[in-house]
């Protein structure tokens, strides 16, 4: 199980790696827009709304919720399939 890491620099959604700045526009929802939440908040109000426990990720799939990518986890020059941002 990976843990909750604000400087991760990817999560892995549909098993394809996005950049947290991707996830974060993905997944805000439109009545936190004028709080400027940190992905990490954004993701754990959504789980909460969706009945997802985050801290085990053995409990949902990766092509339902983001799952947190750690660095030695990523591919050498793999990129943000949003916007192409190496990760």
């Amino acid at each position: 199980m990976r843990t909750k890491n604000p400087e991760s620099p990817a999560y892995l959604f549909g098993h394809l790696p996005y950049c947290s700045d991707c996830i974060h526009e993905l997944f805000l929802p439109f009545d936190l827009i004028n709080n400027d939440p940190t992905v990490e908040q954004v993701l754990d109000f959504v789980a909460r709304e969706r009945g997802i426990n985050r801290s085990d990720e053995t409990s949902f799939s990766a092509y339902s919720f983001p799952k947190l990518l750690q660095r030695d986890e990523l591919l050498d020059g793999e990129r943000c399939q949003r916007c192409t941002r190496r990760l």
